[in-house]
């Protein structure tokens, strides 16, 4: 196993994180516990006071779940408008628009110390095209998190063809020492790992359901009850491992052929939106109507699972 954690977090000096939205909010709490003089820049005044709760919540959630190094004088401030600089690393993490994103990644460019990194929290945006407008786009890479930021172990790093392998390496050791488990991919592709694995499922989760196999409730546990809680403490690949490759192999013949290779948006999916649904948020969703409070509960038992197992399992890998 690679692990860079000895690295210290608090050596990196301050950080800027540009978006106090879930992510932003998560995110900026994460460095901060860690010991890392965090600013958190917002847009809009009258957010301010909403947003410092968040902050605060989510620091409490670090600390339940006792997965950070719990500096002992936590530095963040929330601050709208303008800041100053310099940074030695600056995140953006506003919503995923390509214009808004690069004029955030603009104007972070300008913040960063000469030899500082500009990071994108973006889950799907090309690299190359986000980097267009950056005199340094050698220094600019994506650090893609995970809702909940402060609890999803997992980190995306991946960096353009013009990204130095320095800057992977460096966003790599803090992320060790943050107590993420981070992946370095190869090259910048659509969907990063983790979006295209579940969208892979997904994929096949609408075939099923359309194909009168089962329900959507049926899907949904079959994740949480089955797959979900053993990719919880191991992956595929090493489940395949134990399960042995000669079986493996016997089930790829068999089933590969039959799985959705589908390119077209489900049928599910066009009837739910032409029927307005706009999932929890709007009141209704692909598994039907929700009362109102749906969201907070769903977010509150996610958070209480995420906190129990970053508690009970050591971040270590096969």
């Amino acid at each position: 196993m690679r692990d860079q954690r000895p690295m210290n977090a608090s050596s990196w000096g301050t950080a800027l994180v540009i978006g106090g939205g879930t992510m932003g909010t998560g995110i900026a709490a994460c460095l901060a516990v860690n010991g890392i003089e965090t600013v958190l820049q917002i847009r809009r005044p009258a957010a301010l006071a909403q947003t410092q709760r968040e902050v605060a919540r989510r620091i409490e959630q670090l600390a339940a779940a006792d997965t950070a190094a719990h500096a002992p004088k936590i530095s963040l401030a929330v601050l709208s408008g303008e800041v100053q600089g310099p940074f030695a690393l600056a995140v953006e993490s506003v919503s995923e628009d390509m214009g808004a994103k690069r004029q955030a990644l603009t104007s972070a460019e300008a913040l960063v110390c000469d030899d500082g990194i500009v990071a994108t929290n973006t889950s799907c945006l090309p690299l190359a095209d986000l980097a267009q407008d950056l005199a340094r786009p050698e220094r600019f890479a994506g650090w893609h998190w995970f809702n909940p930021a402060q609890l999803v172990r997992l980190v995306e790093i991946v960096g353009s063809a013009r990204t130095l392998a320095t800057v992977l390496q460096r966003l790599e050791a803090l992320s060790w020492a943050i107590g993420k488990q981070p992946i370095v991919l190869r090259r910048d592709t659509a969907g990063f790992v983790a979006n295209r694995l579940q969208y892979a499922l997904l994929r096949e989760a609408y075939a099923l359901v359309e194909a009168g196999i089962c329900s959507l409730e049926d899907v949904d546990r079959a994740v949480v009850a089955g797959l979900g809680a053993r990719w919880a403490a191991v992956g595929p690949f090493a489940s395949m491992d134990a399960a042995g490759l000669d079986v493996h192999e016997t089930v790829v013949k068999r089933l590969f052929p039959q799985l959705s290779c589908s390119s077209v948006v489900p049928e599910l999916l066009i009837q739910a939106r032409q029927r307005g649904a706009m999932g929890i948020k709007g009141g209704s969703g692909l598994r039907g109507d929700y009362s109102s409070g749906a969201g907070d509960r769903l977010e509150a038992r996610r958070d209480a699972i995420l906190t129990m197992l970053a508690r009970a399992v050591p971040p270590e890998e096969v």
